[in-house]
């Protein structure tokens, strides 16, 4: 074989493997994006759900606010 069939093969083939390349990069930017979007959304999902968390905290820490109050009132008229 010759040097110079060698050397074209090599490169053919070179530049298959770079395509190759390219289409895989091209496939993981997509991915990428979509993972970025999936975390964004579930970002937003999160603090959310965290704002509800700490106001169902603040009602129910009223609620029993207000049992303790209306716990202790009944026990001061029972004793009075």
């Amino acid at each position: 074989m010759d040097i110079l069939t060698i050397l074209e093969d090599k490169v053919r083939a070179l530049v298959s493997h770079v395509g190759t390349l390219k289409t895989e990069n091209n496939r993981l930017l997509e991915e990428n994006l979509q993972l970025r979007e999936q975390l964004d959304a579930l970002e937003t999902l999160i603090l959310k759900d965290k704002s509800d968390v700490s106001q169902e905290k603040e009602l129910t820490k009223m609620v029993v606010d207000g049992l303790i109050e209306s716990i202790d009132s009944l026990v001061d008229h029972k004793l009075n």
